[in-house]
């Protein structure tokens, strides 16, 4: 046998046993499962099959949807981007695009039916951008902790910026935004995003004395570390009590009270007071806000200072929080309209000190375009808020485990500790291994349970398990902890499930679309009592009570309306994403379609530097020569 032979049977042998270990392995957590299901699981899962099916059931979705929308008619934007990146001898050009496909749901056909619509030719709804940016100046768009590699060659580089990416993300949330910025007649009801807004909000947040773009100039003044601060503080809802008074960045609902109050000073001891709590309580708010702050490169004034008045303590700014964020939210406005609509690259641009303390002009960095999608983000959930937009994102992939390890594990602990609340019933409950990830055990669920049809979906639970978790402390009992122990995502503002939206069992083995993942932006007037029915209380993580829908018992009228929507969206008549709303899959047509015009585009730059001797790399010379 030749050493070719050798190799060729080494790795069939080698696959073969990868292969037989990982079915054994998942057949075990298949059965793990089954077990798990039965004892437990099938509390959180809620069939909607019947109840859409019903026609008295109809009318009653119906009526909430019309009473919560003004009407029967819901117009809808579903939103998708594109990005990509193209080297060339001296510089590289970085795009990046946004698409939304419009359209109609109209409640009064039977079954209700879908229109589509073309934007008029005054609408650009396509959000384009491309950003030529000469080798000279390339570390400017390279992520900060990725300055210095050691790298040599230009595409390793390049594989290291991610611009691209953030400019689509950009791109899609300030399309997002526009649309819902319209007029009362032409904004849609309904906005699709192909991401998840929770993660997003999550993956942008950081601190606003880690701001690069500071001093940028806008309308007479520049860009603060006051402005920055009020800004990552939204977004703010009363009926939501959020930003809430846990631990971590407590800073921010002082904040939110003097946006409300449009006021520059508040009575802590009045607004302590009112929420059950003590002077103390507050303090690393306090500190934060009244004590000096520093950052890479220079030291920040207090946001604010204490007055005591009568032998109560008043906290006073100089900063009016109301027109510091209409400001921010009109520089994103600015920035975006320049770079998408009049397609001016120069918004991208501006002066700032370098390593040497020598003023120039560079261009925005990763963490400036981050923050400008912060903002853009945080204004679109107001937005949507103010004008009763049902925002919705829905997730193809994901590997993540908050459902099954996170969200269950700390009710599972909560219930152990006696508190009246959490699952009581994963206490005793043996739970062995189970599938690796959320996705992989819920797709399971249609071949344990033959009464489970499509569409279905988990109970929805806080967007703030993706932070919060159950660990062992060091000496091995358990206790709930955020990411570093206190970092918590914001609580009540996303409400995520998983759900599957296409299965037949029409053969013994039923054929099914993918679990996906769906974020739905929480209402006061759909959740409000879901709000007071989990208490987490930890010294490091302070007082938190994320939204709960316990069972699949519980009334969830949000999650009801929204997967009645999202059925009707999901027509199934594209063979390659069965089981996924249909309006996205057109918006990723509509953002491939503009990318590739885009590449054919920005390839054609190499035409004018043709005349240049040495406008080809070396590499490219080589490969130039067929062998």
């Amino acid at each position: 046998m030749s050493s070719i032979s050798d190799i060729y049977g080494s790795y069939r042998d080698a696959l073969n046993f990868s292969r037989d270990k990982y079915t054994a392995m998942y057949n075990g957590r298949a059965e793990n499962a089954r077990d798990f299901y039965d004892a437990f699981l099938k509390q959180l899962v809620c069939g909607f099959d019947t109840l859409f099916q019903d026609q008295g059931s109809q009318r009653a979705l119906h009526n909430y949807i019309e009473r919560f929308f003004g009407g029967k008619t819901i117009d809808f934007v579903a939103i998708d981007g594109h990005n990509e990146k193209k080297t060339f001898q001296d510089f590289i050009v970085f795009a990046a695009c946004a698409y939304g496909a419009k359209g109609q749901v109209n409640l009064t056909d039977n079954p209700p039916t879908i229109q589509y619509q073309k934007w008029t030719i005054d609408k650009d709804v396509s959000m384009v951008t491309y950003i030529p940016v000469p080798f000279s100046q390339f570390a400017d768009v390279i992520d900060q902790e990725h300055r210095e590699t050691f790298l040599v060659s230009d595409s390793e580089k390049i594989d290291l910026s991610s611009i691209d990416t953030w400019m689509m993300e950009l791109a899609e949330v300030y399309l997002a935004y526009n649309v819902a910025s319209s007029s009362a007649l032409e904004r849609p009801r309904m906005i699709l995003m192909d991401r998840s807004p929770s993660s997003m909000l999550a993956d942008v947040a950081f601190k606003p004395e880690a701001l690069t773009m500071l001093k940028y100039p806008y309308d007479r003044r520049e860009l603060t570390i006051e402005d920055a601060t009020v800004a990552l503080a939204h977004p703010f809802n009363d009926a939501l009590s959020i930003p809430s008074l846990k631990r971590f960045r407590q800073y921010m609902a002082i904040l939110a009270e003097l946006h409300r109050q449009r006021s520059k000073q508040i009575n802590l001891n009045q607004f302590a007071s009112k929420r059950g709590l003590d002077l103390h309580d507050l303090r690393d708010a306090i500190d934060y806000l009244t004590q000096q702050r520093e950052s890479e490169t220079q030291i920040i004034p207090p946001f604010a200072r204490i007055e005591n008045r009568g032998g109560e303590d008043w906290l006073v700014t100089e900063t009016d929080c109301a027109t510091s964020w209409a400001y921010t939210v009109s520089l994103f406005e600015n920035i975006c309209h320049r770079l998408f609509i009049e397609k001016d690259q120069r918004a991208l641009l501006y002066e700032s000190p370098d390593e040497y303390g020598v003023v120039r002009m560079r261009w925005m960095s990763p963490d400036d375009v981050r923050f400008l999608i912060a903002v853009g983000l945080r204004a679109l959930i107001e937005k949507c808020w103010e004008r009763k937009i049902l925002l919705t994102g829905i997730i193809k992939d994901s590997a993540s485990r908050y459902f099954s390890r996170n969200y269950m594990g700390v009710m599972k602990l909560l219930a152990a500790q006696d508190s009246g609340e959490g699952y009581p019933d994963l206490v005793e409950l043996d739970v062995r291994q189970l599938p690796w990830t959320d996705r992989i055990l819920l797709e399971l669920l249609p071949l344990l349970d033959n009464n489970l049809n499509a569409p279905w979906t988990t109970i929805e639970f806080d967007s703030t398990y993706m932070t919060l978790h159950a660990e062992a402390d060091e000496r091995g009992r358990s206790k709930i902890a955020g990411v570093k122990q206190y970092i918590v995502a914001p609580e009540r503002l996303f409400a995520r499930s998983l759900g599957q939206f296409f299965l037949k069992r029409e053969k013994n083995t039923p054929l099914m679309g993918h679990v996906v993942f769906i974020d739905r932006l929480v209402f006061p007037e759909w959740d409000h009592e879901a709000l007071d029915q989990v208490t987490i209380q930890t010294p490091l993580l302070g007082r938190i009570q994320p939204l709960c829908y316990p069972t699949r018992d519980t009334l969830n009228v949000g999650q009801m309306l929204n997967m009645y929507l999202l059925n009707i969206l999901t027509r199934n008549h594209f063979p390659e994403v069965i089981g996924y709303p249909d309006p996205l899959h057109k918006a990723d047509w509509g953002a491939k379609s503009v990318g590739k015009r885009i590449g054919a585009m920005v390839a054609s730059s190499t035409f004018s530097f043709r005349s240049q001797p040495l406008h080809r790399t070396f590499r490219d010379l080589r490969d130039s020569f067929k062998r």
